[in-house]
């Protein structure tokens, strides 16, 4: 399709991901000229800030009736039109003949908007606050800094790409493209060993996910194909889901592609089993940390599912395996990050955590609650991760609890802003964490009471270890490392104020899923009830969602009682910020066992790695000393030969009389030999 075909509204959305990474490719340039190094990061925040903007304009256009619908234009279906949005076609890529064609298109509807926003927005806060971070004491610039602004504009153009893509084929580039940024980043500081190895542990155990993944998107395109006609494009979301809905898949096949699907899921969201790779990923930068574990790839498994909705709405054996993941993930993140003292470590768990209440939202059939928890939370964990880089950034590098506290009068404003994020994440009551929350938590308990009292219960955990956070870094008496110096200082404003508007996110992004309502028995506090405009924004997406599946405010009062209590409970135990963990001695090995995270890692070393590297070596062996050896061998016996005949050829003539008289003497017995048989 031309472009001149395209709407403004798709020309938009078609230069969006083309800004970060322009920007990339500047600050890639000012690293292989070696000239203006140190203002590498204008080009990246100049191109994230205009994908910011335009996220800004398609939010509001895409939350507009649509024109066109799911099911327009398929003539091989009668499905009616369930949700709106359209497909624009940039032009046609791959021929898979019978004019089918995979294409260079973009899926816009305003499940697509709403990402895009979330995206965005916090990744030009994290570009921003990295200006900061990535500058020592005097300001200036750290090794590498060029290349590292480069590799954010890179993620942010591959998570945009990702979010916009209106193909399988064009959604797994994307994917690939956000684990390959992410391996760079985690991998900052390849210089030590512990950063390059959680570079590595990250891209492999993505690659076992994205294998289902990949599976599936192959098992799709066969199961497919053979229902669409010439024109159509197999693997376009418009085909694919109004295929889905006309019943063109048999219900085993949806749940094969379901699960294989759910595999790239959970490696790339971190949930049980494939969760490891994510807390090791705190030895990137900070700012990577919030990036990754805020608003992009780790959310790119709840958006891949809610896009997919269409698929696994059809699959209950989908749906159930995915509560099942959900409820494990957040019970075990959760006591995980109880018994931890690395503070981007807690943060990560708690990511695990918050992540799997969105799988169990998605698994009881409100996607909505899902991805209104991933708005609100990549405010209030971005916020975090960048207040915990805040303290590091103080503390000269070092984030141990055990090794400072009593950081209040030393960073105010930190203080003050993590403040708002630890509340926010606790599930305080009036602040964006509550709100969401508790919409996934009434909801599992209309699924079934177990799941409800499950996720009622991690919501406890939650606020406990989180405020347990908090009071050993900011409460007790004033003491830090020797590496903060000697007059540890608050951040620079370039750091404080993308973590302001971070905090204003934390506050008040909850309210755009609430709506004002007098009522004693269906509203919180009497006047603000559960789904709102954000709900009303989704219900035109291919999310598919009931109207109306949320509970009255009864539930919220315990959910309010559940986080003060917590609350309360870790200033009784950490409020003066003790030196010896109270926690540890009351727990015994419970806590020796959520220290050591179960010995999930422990265990894959052994059942798996180990005998995986043992494999290794043998078949390296075994192709050195085997097929080299057998190939040597080969090679070495004419060489031998004429190394043994050398010596025979030394131009001396009575040598070669001699070997004359001994090859005729030679001949003269074998005929002698010979001649009786004959005979």
């Amino acid at each position: 399709m031309p472009l001149d075909a395209l709407s403004a509204t798709d020309l938009i959305a078609v230069a969006l991901p083309l800004w970060p990474l322009l920007g990339a490719v500047a600050a890639g340039l000012t690293l292989a000229l070696g000239r203006g190094r140190k203002h590498a990061h204008r080009f990246v925040l100049a191109g994230v800030a205009i994908s910011a903007l335009s996220a800004i304009v398609l939010f509001a256009q895409l939350g507009s009736p649509a024109t066109g619908g799911g099911a327009a234009g398929l003539a091989a279906t009668s499905a009616p039109s369930v949700w709106q949005g359209h497909t624009a076609s940039i032009y046609k890529w791959i021929s898979l003949g019978n004019g089918q064609w995979i294409e260079l298109n973009l899926w816009l509807d305003s499940l697509t908007g709403m990402m895009l926003l979330v995206v965005t927005v916090v990744s030009l806060m994290v570009v921003i606050y990295s200006v900061g971070y990535m500058r020592d004491q005097h300001g200036h610039a750290e090794r590498g800094y060029e290349r590292f602004f480069a590799f954010l504009g890179l993620f942010v153009f591959s998570m945009c790409m990702l979010v916009l893509a209106g193909n399988f084929v064009l959604l797994y580039l994307g994917w690939e493209l956000v684990g390959l940024c992410s391996y760079l980043l985690i991998g900052f500081y390849y210089k030590r060993p512990a950063a390059a190895a959680a570079a590595k542990k990250a891209f492999l155990v993505n690659r076992i996910g994205d294998f289902g993944f990949a599976l599936g998107i192959f098992a799709l395109y066969m199961f497919i194909n053979p229902h669409v006609t010439a024109g159509q494009n197999p693997l376009d979301y418009e085909v694919v889901f109004a295929h889905v809905a006309a019943g063109a898949l048999t219900q085993g096949q949806l749940t094969l592609v379901a699960l294989l699907l759910l595999c790239g899921a959970v490696g790339k969201s971190a949930q049980f089993p494939l969760h490891v790779w994510l807390p090791d990923a705190m030895e990137g930068p900070s700012p990577v940390s919030a990036l990754i574990h805020a608003a992009t790839m780790v959310t790119a498994g709840i958006y891949m599912i809610a896009r997919c909705w269409p698929i696994f709405g059809a699959s209950q054996v989908a749906l159930n395996v995915i509560v099942v993941i959900g409820v494990i993930g957040a019970f075990l993140a959760a006591t995980m990050a109880m018994a931890q003292y690395d503070m981007k470590r807690i943060l990560a768990y708690s990511t695990i955590s918050q992540l799997a209440y969105m799988f169990v939202a998605l698994g009881v059939g409100v996607p909505d609650s899902a991805i209104f928890h991933l708005y609100t939370h990549a405010f209030f964990k971005a916020l975090l991760f960048l207040g915990a880089g805040s303290v590091m950034h103080a503390m000269g590098g070092v984030i141990d609890l055990r090794h400072f506290s009593g950081l209040r009068g030393i960073l105010p404003k930190t203080y003050v802003l993590t403040l708002i994020g630890c509340l926010a994440l606790s599930g305080f009551p009036l602040l964006a964490g509550f709100w969401s929350k508790d919409e996934i938590v009434h909801a599992a308990f209309a699924w079934h009471p177990a799941v409800g009292l499950i996720m009622l219960l991690t919501a406890a955990l939650t606020a406990y270890y989180t405020f347990r956070m908090f009071f050993l870094c900011f409460h007790g008496p004033t003491r830090f490392p020797v590496e903060a110096g000697e007059h540890p200082h608050e951040s620079p404003p370039v750091m404080i104020r993308p973590l302001v508007l971070l905090a204003a996110g934390a506050l008040l992004a909850g309210y755009a899923g609430v709506h004002f309502s007098v009522s004693s028995g269906g509203s919180f506090l009497g006047v603000l009830a559960p789904h709102g405009f954000f709900h009303d924004y989704l219900h035109t997406s291919t999310l598919q969602y009931e109207a109306e599946h949320h509970g009255g405010a009864g539930l919220m009062y315990v959910s309010a009682l559940v986080a003060f209590g917590a609350i309360a409970l870790a200033y009784k135990r950490y409020g003066s910020a003790p030196t010896e963990d109270p926690d540890r001695a009351a727990l015994g090995s419970t806590w020796n066992l959520w220290n050591a995270k179960y010995y999930v890692d422990e265990t894959y070393d052994r059942l798996l790695v180990r005998p995986l590297r043992r494999l290794g070596d043998l078949l390296f062996a075994t192709d050195r000393n085997g097929v080299d050896g057998a190939v040597g061998f080969v090679s070495w016996v004419p060489r031998g030969m004429g190394l043994a005949l050398r010596f025979a050829q030394a131009g001396a003539l009575q040598a070669y009389a001699l070997g004359m008289l001994i090859g005729l003497t030679l001949l003269i017995l074998l005929w002698k030999w010979l001649e009786p048989a004959a005979a």
